[in-house]
C-alpha cells in the first residue's frame, strides 16, 4: 500500500467514524425530541408538540411515530391536508399498521377525498377485521358513495362486534333505510335510541321511517322527541307540520310550519316561501301577521 493510498485510507475512515458519531448523535436527539414531544401531546399543548415532532423527522425522516402523532395532532387542529401527509408518512414506514390505515382513512374522508379514505379504510379491515369502529365508518363511506349493499355489509360487521355502540346501530339503520328495508331500519334505530335516547337525531331518523311508510300517528311522536331534545332542528319541523297536515290536525301542522318559518326566514328564501304557503293553505296567518283571505267559492 502506497503512502498516498495510506494516507487516503485513513481519511476515508475518520470520515466514516465522524459519520457514525453523527448518526447517533441525531438519533439520540430525535428519541429525546420525541419524548419532549409526548409530553407536551400529554398536556394538550398542540403547537409546541408540533414543532417538536416536526424537529423528529426532519433528523429521522423515518420516525413512523412521530408521523403519526402528526397526523393525529393536525386532524385536532382540523388542517386535514397536513393530516393526510403525516399519516401517509406513518404508514409508509409502518405498513402493516392497522390503526394507521384507518386513521389516514378518515384523514382522507374529512379531507373530501372519500375514494382513497374507502381505500385506505379496506387496508385497515383487511389488517384488524375486528375494529367495529373502521368497519363501521367503511360502512358509513360507502353509503354516503353510494354503494348500500357494501355499506351495509361492513355495518352489519360492526355491529355483530359492537352491538351497544348507538351510532353504529343509527348508521346501520340509515343503510336500511336508505335500501328501503324499512323494518330492519325501524328495529336498527329503536335500538340506537333504547342505548341513548338523548340523541335527537334518532329520533327523527324513526319518524323518517315511520312518515315514509304513512304511518304518521308513529312518526309524529318521534319527530316531537326530536324537537324536545333539538328544537332547531329544521327538517324536524317541516316533517312534523307535514304529518300533521296528512292527518288533518290543521292547527298542530299550523303551529309546525310557524317553527320551521322562524328558523329559516331570512335564510333561505325558498324554504320561507314554501313554509308561508304551507301556512296559507292551511287558513293560517301571513307572515305579516294577518289571516290569510279564504279562497273565492267556485260558481255552482
Amino acid at each position: 500500500m502506497t503512502r498516498t493510498v495510506r494516507r487516503l485510507f485513513s481519511i476515508a475512515l475518520v470520515v466514516m467514524a465522524l459519520a457514525a458519531v453523527a448518526g447517533t448523535a441525531g438519533a439520540d436527539d430525535a428519541g429525546a425530541l420525541y419524548k419532549e414531544g409526548m409530553a407536551l401531546k400529554e398536556q394538550g399543548k398542540v403547537d409546541a408538540a408540533i414543532a417538536k415532532f416536526e424537529q423528529v423527522v426532519a433528523i429521522n425522516e423515518n420516525h413512523g411515530m412521530a408521523w403519526a402523532s402528526l397526523g393525529h395532532l393536525y386532524k385536532k387542529k382540523q388542517d386535514y391536508a397536513k393530516a393526510v401527509n403525516a399519516y401517509e408518512q406513518a404508514t409508509r414506514i409502518r405498513p402493516n399498521d392497522g390503526v394507521l390505515w384507518s386513521n389516514l382513512g378518515m384523514a382522507y374522508y374529512r379531507a373530501g377525498r372519500q375514494d382513497d379514505a374507502i381505500n385506505a379504510l379496506e387496508k385497515a379491515c383487511k389488517l384488524n377485521p375486528r375494529d367495529a369502529e373502521t368497519q363501521a365508518n367503511l360502512g358509513t363511506v360507502k353509503r354516503q358513495k353510494g354503494d348500500v349493499k357494501g355499506a351495509i355489509q361492513h355495518l352489519c360487521h360492526a355491529y355483530r362486534l359492537n352491538p351497544g355502540d348507538d351510532q353504529v346501530a343509527n348508521n346501520l339503520g340509515l343503510a336500511f333505510r336508505t335500501d328501503k328495508q324499512n323494518k330492519k331500519a325501524e328495529m336498527l334505530f329503536k335500538k340506537a335510541i333504547e342505548i341513548k335516547d338523548s340523541i335527537a337525531g334518532y329520533h327523527f331518523n324513526l319518524g323518517v321511517v315511520y312518515r315514509s311508510q304513512e304511518k304518521y300517528d308513529d312518526a309524529i311522536p318521534a319527530y316531537e322527541r326530536a324537537l324536545e331534545l333539538d328544537p332547531k332542528m329544521v327538517e324536524a319541523w317541516w316533517d312534523l307540520g307535514v304529518s300533521y297536515r296528512a292527518i288533518h290536525n290543521n292547527p298542530k301542522a299550523i303551529a309546525a310550519f310557524e317553527g320551521y318559518l322562524k328558523l329559516v326566514k331570512g335564510k333561505d328564501a325558498a324554504a320561507e316561501s314554501a313554509a308561508t304557503g304551507a301556512i296559507e293553505a292551511l287558513g293560517g296567518k301571513k307572515a305579516g301577521g294577518k289571516k290569510a283571505p279564504k279562497p273565492p267559492k267556485k260558481n255552482k
